[in-house]
């Protein structure tokens, strides 16, 4: 679509549907200041791979035991105002928001020190993918993208059988349920370093799951990125 005509269409939707802060619902402005200031970042002294707050050691005693799991951090709390702007976009796939999270993201992604050389968003199921009509972590993720000048693999990752929701269920529980859920195609991921993209991070489970198959397709090495930890 030609950038003028883009522009006008926008100019119009927000005639028609102005736009409403995704964390408190304010008028005119897709994230405010107030919701902004709210957020609850997640503290620079973190575990290395699941971002864990503690205090003396690199990695936390959990993970030190869990060779399994991929280095990994978040950008923020679970908390009012972002989780309220997580469900926003889970329903409406509202690129500008998208662009909110990419940016904090950037900040966060930079930080590390890692050298990721692709960026893989988390699929969903075949099944959610056509009911809800998109993926909101692949909206993230091409904004990321734009930001980092780093490549979107989308279809590098692959969920390979449904699953039921990991609401409600324990750590154990979690594992189970997307144990050898996911595969990664060996010709897009060879000789990459992904950046594993998710919106929240709980247990790990999921992350640590697609780590395995990038490691299955021959990745050595990946890291994990989500938006919130819980």
């Amino acid at each position: 679509m030609d950038r003028g005509l883009a522009g006008a269409r926008r100019f119009l939707l927000d005639l028609l549907f102005p736009p409403r802060c995704a964390g408190c619902g304010a008028p005119g402005i897709v994230w405010c200041a107030a919701c902004d200031h709210s957020l609850r970042r997640l503290p620079p002294r973190t575990c290395s791979r699941c971002g864990s707050r503690f205090l003396r050691r690199r990695t936390c005693s959990s993970c030190a035991s869990a060779s399994h799991r991929l280095p990994c951090t978040a950008f923020g709390g679970y908390a009012f105002p972002l989780d309220r702007a997580l469900t926003h976009l889970k329903y409406r796939p509202d690129r500008d928001l998208a662009g909110v999270f990419a940016g904090w993201l950037a900040d966060t992604y930079r930080q590390t020190g890692w050298a990721a050389t692709c960026i893989l968003p988390v699929p969903l199921s075949p099944g959610r993918q056509r009911q809800r009509g998109y993926n909101q972590v692949a909206l993230i993720a091409l904004a990321l993208g734009a930001q980092l000048h780093m490549p979107v693999l989308a279809n590098a990752l692959l969920r390979v059988r449904e699953t039921a929701s990991q609401v409600g269920l324990t750590p154990a529980e979690r594992e189970h349920n997307v144990r050898a859920a996911f595969a990664a195609d060996a010709e897009q991921v060879r000789d990459h370093t992904p950046l594993v993209l998710d919106d929240v991070f709980t247990t790990g489970a999921t992350l640590a799951a697609c780590g395995a198959a990038l490691r299955q397709a021959g990745a050595d090495r990946a890291f994990g990125l989500t938006v919130a930890r819980a």
